[in-house]
């Protein structure tokens, strides 16, 4: 069945809801109607696996995704991660404590990671540049993929995911940062629609990064 005989489907569905609402009342035609977009959602769903915080049996399979990352970049000629400066086993734990480390899981694979970072990060705060607004935030670190999922589109599903994650638990403001040479981490945050707000510095060797912002 195709997704234009789905959302036939659909239509006729909300049409005999909307009859019968008339009949069982306001409560009951709400549920029929809310029929068609649980159905969207699941097929949503399906296709861009599903969202989750991250525990402690994920840490070595993301450690390895974190590792493969680490390679990639090296090849890319990026000094970005590298020399002992990416993503810790120590980080990561402390992450998942707080329960900010999230995973994109499929039939019990990880396709990837991302961290969201609340409260005043002191290296945004020196930002050569400036910041739009002065409202709480929340920064997106620590993102990567399954090197074995790439070219299927997967960095942009992941950030998109962050994003959605950010505002679900109440930000309006969400930051972001990479190195200057990460370019498909540029075209992925260009795509999804954030404005480069200047630079920042890491306290460590190679830690300039291009900081960037979305506003709602």
């Amino acid at each position: 069945m195709g997704y234009e005989d789905q959302d036939y489907i659909i239509r006729m569905a909300k049409q005999t809801g909307e009859v019968l609402g008339g009949m069982l009342g306001k409560k009951d035609a709400e549920e029929i109607l809310s029929f068609g977009e649980e159905q969207k959602n699941s097929e949503l769903l399906a296709n861009q696996g599903l969202l989750r915080k991250a525990v402690k049996a994920d840490i070595p399979e993301l450690m390895q995704i974190f590792d493969e990352a680490k390679t990639y970049l090296k090849e890319q000629g990026s000094p970005q991660w590298q020399n002992g400066q990416g993503p810790t086993e120590e980080v990561i734990l402390k992450d998942i404590q707080k329960e900010a480390s999230y995973v994109l899981v499929e039939n019990e694979t990880i396709l990837g990671s991302f961290a969201l970072i609340e409260g005043i990060d002191p290296v945004y705060e020196a930002i050569d540049g400036s910041w739009e607004g002065e409202s709480r935030y929340v920064s997106i670190h620590r993102v990567a993929i399954n090197q074995k999922q790439r070219s299927k589109g997967l960095g942009i599903r992941l950030v998109q995911h962050a994003v959605k994650q950010a505002r679900k638990i109440g930000y309006q403001d969400i930051r972001i940062d990479t190195y200057p040479k990460n370019y498909p981490m540029l075209r992925v945050i260009d795509k999804l629609g954030f404005s480069y707000r200047g630079m920042v510095h890491f306290p460590i060797q190679d830690g300039e990064r291009k900081a960037f912002q979305l506003l709602q």
